[in-house]
């Protein structure tokens, strides 16, 4: 396009700045200025690393909580290990030493998800009592977090020690300064998180200050990095928490209701899940995602944990504790939900989910009436405003086939990438980067080559036309991501000025939209790699054309006149530098090491032992248990109720498997009860059982302690594989279990007990190495025994 100057005017005088628009050439200018723009978009969403570092006593210390987290993450300390009863012990030493009186609250917790879970829990609880303990109005707050890591090899430095040390050192600030609460502040450190969120279930249900809690503050992790999002769990409306949380005054709030209404759609699963579902008591999560291949990990330890995403949860604590200690409890819980966002500078954006859909009624008048001026100014034809549909479709093709198909090709590429299981690489970020720069540049791209068809403004209207689409099934279906509309505002302005100033547009003028443009991409572009990041690098699709999205929003608001040749080819080398640099990232090293699983299982009735790893390739670790040729009738499918890639028979060690008795078997009214009591013979961590057939469960027990729901046995059925998971407090602690079932259920059920002990089993295993670790989500080096239970009929 031609450069476009000012017509009609007298030439300013002398010594007075002369107003013009942006030259053609000029494309770095407004490409500098979307850049910072997105940087300090990202930037401004958690304090520096370095923040809380005064030790005046009053304010948090982030090196006092480092010496707490250095002293419980010197081993995994899962719910059963020794190091879990020393980091108990620290924590409650630590509240003591506060002038705390400490409870260690043990109940059996239960939860039922995808299967039955049970463990005796030992929750750490204590109390800061407000200044009307009598009151019958009194409320708490409880401030909850977890102190159990991972099975089995996670030193939870993130999951969740970041969150126990956070409150450690956040409760001693608070007290350190003297003041009384109004309400009561419960402290919950629980126990068995990891195990199905089994503490809390002990605490909500059957401890007697869970009918006192009116809020939840819970601090969680599922990565070792990145800033800490603010999640909502509500049985109601949000409008009084959003609200609470604004006026708290937060520094770096990480908020939007996006991820509150696709919160509330998946199966949650945290600590404050059971205080909702079970309590009805609302509350707010706090969780940073990013670095997610550390989750669950023996790479989740102190030094890997990001500083400043700590700092992060130490600014929610102390901002939100001493708002919430002196605020009203009881006018908390609202009929109403609010669409939410955050902006750097101008803080937190509320508005009601009511007015989502008449926002976007209102932008599509706007856009008839800017576009009605536009053509009635012959600045656009209608003819050309139905020809810039096919760049934008074509714009948004080439973005899925980039998000998914690149995707799925750098797979082949690199097979190595499959064996990350939480679906984000050690190089992620600069995939994700490669990813989304080679969509700006595409998009961008297709846009030029359609000018020679269509102009910027004839184009614009197809854009608006889809942003306003989406917008409208938004108002249907995700009302949570209401703000989304607002970017389209603010195109819908910078078009407005466009059309009104026309060629006569000063430069003023120009910087103005340029400043919109600005503010929309604020409001995005964070979205684009929490999607990715949170989802995982199988929702690239999600980046790439979300990317594109943006991209066509607010290109031609940047680049209106100017043509942008550079800025592509500046996109497409960028992308490649990050592609290349991403390869060279692709090997593992002591830094980022390769997951890998063994087991040893044995199958107690045919005496058959095999090895199993669920690795997709074998290693140099993996590889000394598989030495024969694998055939599939090897594998004996009564051996274990999972599928695993790798399996071969071997020796069978003389491993002690546990008494179970058959102490019950009755059959009355159409069901069938049986109770069962297993007793360990050797250290065990784990009981587990398993069908071969399906079964209508009516009622389960464990220790004489139902699993209820709402006073009611909770019923499910199963079709085969494991129903019911009984994690170890103790070595050989006995348990006994009670199972009502349908008499139409033909029953054929085996205990399986498992035990972390394989290296000691086995004296001639060679180590991993620097390079490997165990693979997370899953039993690992571990002795199984299973063994059938012999039923009278």
């Amino acid at each position: 396009m031609t450069r476009t100057t000012l017509q009609g005017t007298s030439h300013p005088k002398e010594g007075q700045l002369k107003d013009t628009p942006l030259k053609s050439k000029h494309w770095l200018l407004p490409l500098i200025a979307m850049a910072l723009a997105i940087l300090f978009a990202f930037e401004a969403q958690q304090p520096s690393a370095t923040a809380f570092n005064s030790d005046n006593g009053t304010e948090f210390s982030q090196s006092k909580a480092l010496n707490h987290l250095k002293q419980i993450t010197q081993a995994p300390h899962y719910l059963g290990s020794k190091a879990h009863q020393d980091v108990r012990q620290y924590i409650q030493t630590q509240l003591e030493a506060m002038g705390l009186d400490v409870e260690i609250f043990e109940q059996i917790g239960k939860h039922k998800r995808r299967t039955f879970s049970a463990a005796n829990t030992k929750n750490i609880i204590a109390k800061i009592s407000g200044k009307s303990p009598t009151n019958a109005n009194n409320k708490a707050i409880a401030l909850v977090t977890h102190y159990d890591s991972g099975l089995h090899s996670s030193m939870g430095a993130s999951d969740a020690g970041s969150g126990v040390v956070t409150i450690i050192e956040g409760v001693r600030a608070f007290l350190e300064r003297g003041q009384t609460p109004e309400n009561d502040i419960i402290i919950i450190i629980t126990d068995g998180e990891e195990r199905g969120l089994l503490g809390a279930q002990a605490f909500v249900n059957y401890h007697p200050w869970a009918k006192d809690v009116e809020l939840v503050l819970n601090f969680e992790a599922r990565g070792s990095g990145g800033p800490s999002y603010m999640i909502l769990e509500t049985n109601q409306g949000n409008s009084e928490l959003v609200n609470a949380f604004a006026k708290a005054d937060i520094e770096h709030p990480a908020a939007n209701s996006l991820m509150y209404s696709i919160y509330k759609m998946l199966p949650n699963d945290t600590d404050l899940t059971v205080f909702r579902e079970d309590g009805d008591i609302q509350g707010f999560n706090f969780a940073f995602i990013d670095d997610h291949f550390d989750y669950h990990t023996a790479q989740d330890s102190f030094s890997r944990l990001d500083r400043a995403s700590l700092n992060h949860q130490a600014e929610y604590l102390m901002a939100l504790l001493d708002y919430f200690a002196m605020a009203d409890l009881t006018t908390l819980k609202s009929d109403i939900d609010l669409v939410y966002f955050n902006i750097p500078v101008i803080g937190m954006v509320t508005y009601p989910f009511s007015m989502v859909i008449w926002m976007t009624i209102i932008a599509t008048i706007m856009l008839l009436h800017v576009t009605f001026v536009g053509i009635k100014r012959q600045q656009v034809s209608i003819k050309k405003l139905c020809l810039g549909f096919a760049p934008l479709v074509l714009s948004i093709i080439t973005a899925v086939a980039i998000g998914y198909f690149g995707w799925q090709g750098l797979l082949k590429i690199f097979p190595q990438y499959a064996d990350i299981p939480q679906n984000f690489t050690y190089n992620g970020h600069w995939i994700l980067a490669a990813f989304v720069a080679l969509t700006v540049t595409s998009t961008l791209a297709i846009g030029q080559w359609f000018n020679q068809y269509c102009c910027a403004a004839d184009r614009y209207f197809a854009v608006l036309v889809c942003w306003l689409i989406i917008n409208a099934l938004i108002a249907y279906a995700l009302p949570g991501a209401g703000f989304l509309i607002l970017p389209v505002y603010l195109a819908l302005l910078g078009l407005y000025i466009r059309t009104v100033k026309g060629k006569h547009i000063s430069l003023s003028s120009t910087w103005l939209i340029i400043l919109l443009a600005m503010l929309a991409a604020m409001i995005v572009a964070p979205l684009i790699t929490a999607l990715v990041i949170g989802l995982g690098l199988k929702a690239m699709v999600l980046g790439t054309v979300l990317t594109c999205l943006l991209v066509v929003l607010v290109a031609p608001l940047l680049f209106w006149d100017v043509k942008i040749k550079g800025v592509i080819t500046l996109g497409f080398v960028i992308s490649m530098v990050c592609f290349v640099v991403s390869v060279m990232q692709s090997d593992y090293t002591p830094e980022r090491k390769k997951p890998n699983s063994i087991n040893y299982i044995v199958n107690y009735d045919t005496q058959q032992a095999f090895w199993v790893s669920s690795n997709k390739t074998l290693d140099q670790f993996t590889e000394q248990f598989f030495t024969k040729p694998q055939h599939a009738d090897d594998w004996q499918q009564n051996i274990y109720p999972r599928a695993f890639r790798f399996f071969q028979q071997t020796s069978v060690l003389p491993l002690q498997a546990a008494k179970v008795q058959v102490i019950n078997d009755q059959t009355s009214a159409q069901q069938r009860t049986i109770t069962l009591q297993i007793t360990p013979q050797k250290a065990t961590n784990l009981l587990q059982l398993s069908t071969a057939n399906s079964i209508d469960i009516k009622r389960m027990v464990v220790n004489g302690q139902p699993f209820l729901k709402n006073s009611a046995p909770v019923e499910s059925s199963f079709n085969d594989g494991f129903f019911f998971t009984y994690t170890l407090s103790s070595p050989f602690e006995q348990i006994t279990v009670e199972i009502t079932v349908s008499t139409l259920n033909t029953l054929s059920l085996k205990v399986y007990e498992t035990a972390f002990d394989l290296f000691d089993k086995f004296d001639a295993i060679k180590p991993r190495g620097e390079l490997f670790m165990p693979e997370p989500f899953m039993i690992n080096d571990a002795t199984i025994i299973g063994q059938s239970v012999h039923l009278n009929h």
